[in-house]
């Protein structure tokens, strides 16, 4: 099965039937644009990577859903589009509850306990970076603590530029998501 020979709605009805083969190559040839399209809106690499994983996922769990002559890209961009969209929705509702928490445990809390708040979020936030894998937490330090750039972490360590932009993005992603549940419980207990 050549790639470039295969019609767009040929390849949708390839993968209805379970062709693993034709899943593949829907893979490789659509992955990026929606990659690219899913980034743009979330604004995280690792978001749009879970969209796009997401996604697929769905494709091939779902694939007798798929309708018939569809334009494969098409109903993968509608499925990306509907994917961000919730992921959007939820960090919605998740940051109009913690803003509600917040409110509430400031109109109920004293100096000193904001004080006590403080210091065990830092120490929770302390040690999240400590659970981070070396390297990156290595690359995060610089950046976060030391006030590196990219280009001088990259030289530093003799990484690529790119790498150290990654590495910090795939920290802040798991520190924004260990961090929040730590907020959460320690706000509402």
């Amino acid at each position: 099965m050549k790639e470039s020979k295969i019609r767009e709605e040929d390849l949708a009805n390839l993968v209805r039937e379970g062709n693993v083969m034709a899943f593949e190559i829907a893979f490789k040839q659509y992955r990026e644009i929606l990659f690219k399209h899913a980034f743009y809106v979330v604004r995280d690499m690792d978001e749009a990577e879970d969209v796009i994983q997401e996604v697929f996922t769905t494709l091939w769990e779902k694939r007798a859903s798929i309708p018939i002559d569809a334009k494969l890209s098409s109903f993968l961009y509608r499925m990306t589009r509907n994917r961000v969209l919730n992921k959007l929705s939820h960090q919605k509702v998740m940051d109009n509850y913690i803003q509600h928490v917040l409110v509430e445990q400031s109109e109920q809390t004293s100096n000193s306990d904001l004080d006590l708040i403080g210091k065990e979020l830092a120490a929770i936030i302390e040690s999240e970076i400590n659970k981070l894998p070396t390297r990156m937490r290595e690359v995060f330090n610089l950046s976060r603590n030391e006030g590196l750039s990219h280009k001088e972490i990259a030289e530093l360590l003799q990484i690529s530029e790119g790498t150290s932009k990654l590495q910090v993005s795939k920290a802040l992603a798991i520190l924004r998501q260990r961090v929040l549940k730590a907020v959460i419980i320690l706000l509402a207990g």
